[in-house]
């Protein structure tokens, strides 16, 4: 089911919403698995964590209120239900009585208050703390195994966040080796193994199968590809590019390519001409074969014809709506608009393209500017930087008049690509100002969750038809998974935690 629970609607008043799932049950905990985890975590305290290769490992170490099964859809975590109010604004965790601590404390709501306030207060330290930006909520420990959040409006993505590290309760303690999730911390090697085993007090420890789980830093992608064939990783962190195809041909389905919550786009400098004009701006687009792109790359990625990726929970997306045209089509379409814009054979467009220093960049880069000439007669002027600089060149827009940049959605809501192009988000590269965008996600924000939905379809077509940025492809997540290993499920939010994984006969 690829919708959210906060979705289900029991059209009860006061109340209209209240969710209560249970999970299933597996065989007895046995065995361990070896998984490879691109770089070492920054920090394994869950307020201070900003990196993926934190998160794999804090999902298996804690648990929020509310948390994410195998196929990345929202279940009560240590809330065993919540209940919603008719405006949205309030909602109220009801907590597992046999919710525990792995030192076998039990887990309180005042436990949610303590990691919720830092997580909101002013000074905060908490990398992730945008994501409560204008929330404005209060949060209430109403008994032990009662929590109430209360919101100035509407949010309703606030289950999302709350199952997220950020959102983690903390223990009275403050002792971040005390965790409250299916696993606890055996030990952790400088630069080395994170090691990790059931917690026999969870309170659902009786349907955790896998014993143990090691955690390997793998920072070379091509010597963890090495280390899997070999027999020393169970799960890795992703695939070289270079070998996804070799990969596919010699391991089957043990190559796991799944879409994933990331999109990589090209973003015009739209406060100064000639990038102002909408036309010229399609233009560029329709020129763009994203098709022999992705298929140049070769890693699996897909085309993009929007900017919210496909099958992201219960939303079904806008696109442009050339998207299904035939490459000729496109092309005729491409050059009508570039010579209404003003620009001709004889005086074409001069293009200077600011990308970061990396293989797939200079790739896209290369392909774009071939694309460009040849269909329109662009002059295009490719200028490299290194990361930092790259950073940097963002606020200087002489430098530069397309950029190429990356999104990585935070939680599976199409609003965490769309709030970027805001006109007042931090994150808006291209510069982007459209009263009729802003007013429709401020509309989303107040509707109830299917309405929103709705109203957020409605932003991106408006986003979609003003081109303020290229859609180039969407990344897809990238793992080998040994045939053992069972109940590995692709998702969007690519996140795998290891309590709901088994293991198989072994070859």
């Amino acid at each position: 089911m690829r919708r959210l629970f906060i979705l289900c609607f029991l059209l009860a008043s006061p109340w209209l919403a209240s969710c209560d799932l249970g999970g299933g049950h597996h065989s007895p905990a046995s065995g361990s698995l070896v998984r490879g985890n691109g770089g070492e975590p920054g920090t394994l305290d869950p307020l201070l964590a900003d990196d993926i290769h934190a998160f794999n490992v804090l999902i298996d170490m804690y648990e929020g209120l509310v948390a994410e099964n195998a196929n990345g859809e929202l279940i009560p975590g240590v809330a065993r239900r919540w209940d919603v109010s008719a405006d949205g604004r309030t909602y109220i965790f009801h907590l597992r009585p046999d919710a525990r601590w792995s030192n076998g404390d039990p887990v309180m709501a005042q436990d949610f208050v303590r990691s919720l306030d830092k997580a909101t207060a002013p000074d905060t330290q908490a990398p992730y703390a945008f994501l409560f930006q204008g929330a404005d909520m209060e949060v209430l420990a109403v008994s032990d195994d009662k929590l109430e959040i209360r919101l100035a409006r509407r949010w309703n993505e606030l289950p999302l966040i709350l199952s997220m590290p950020v959102a983690f309760p903390e223990h009275p303690s403050r002792d971040r080796t005390i965790s409250n999730g299916a696993y606890s911390l055996v030990s952790r090697d400088p630069g080395g193994q994170i090691l990790l085993q059931k917690n026999e007090h969870y309170w659902d420890a009786e349907s955790v199968s896998v014993g143990s789980v090691a955690y390997m830093p793998t920072t070379d992608s091509v010597a963890e590809f090495n280390m899997y064939r070999s027999g020393e990783l169970d799960i890795t962190h992703n695939i070289p590019s270079e070998m996804v195809q070799r990969a596919i041909a010699q391991y089957g389905n043990e190559t796991r390519l799944a879409p994933s919550l990331a999109l990589y786009y090209i973003a015009f400098d739209l406060q100064e001409p000639p990038f102002d004009n909408p036309l010229l701006r399609e233009a560029l687009s329709l020129a763009v074969d994203r098709e022999e792109i992705t298929t140049l790359l070769g890693r699996g990625e897909q085309p993009a014809y929007s900017v919210v990726p496909p099958g992201v929970a219960g939303y079904a997306g806008a696109s442009h709506e050339w998207r299904d045209a035939t490459p000729d089509s496109r092309i005729e379409r491409a050059r009508k608009l570039y010579s209404e814009a003003g620009f001709t054979p004889d005086a074409p467009l001069r293009i200077r393209y600011l990308y970061d220093a990396g293989d797939v960049h200079e790739r896209v880069a290369l392909a774009m500017s071939a694309m460009w000439r040849d269909v329109l007669g662009v002059e295009v002027v490719l200028e490299k930087r290194e990361w930092k600089y790259f950073l940097d060149s963002r606020q200087l827009r002489d430098n530069w008049d397309v950029m190429r940049f990356a999104w990585f959605g935070d939680y599976n809501s199409p609003r965490t690509f769309l709030d970027i192009f805001g006109s007042v988000s931090d994150q808006n590269l291209a510069g982007y100002a459209s009263e009729t965008y802003d007013d429709l996600l401020l509309q989303a924000s107040r509707a109830d969750a299917t309405d929103s939905f709705v109203t957020m379809q409605r932003a991106e077509e408006h986003l979609l038809a003003d081109h303020p940025v290229i859609p180039v492809y969407f990344f897809v997540s990238k793992h080998m998974v040994k045939p053992h290993v069972l109940g590995f499920e692709d998702n969007v939010t690519d996140r795998h935690p290891t309590r709901f994984l088994t293991i198989g006969d072994r070859p």
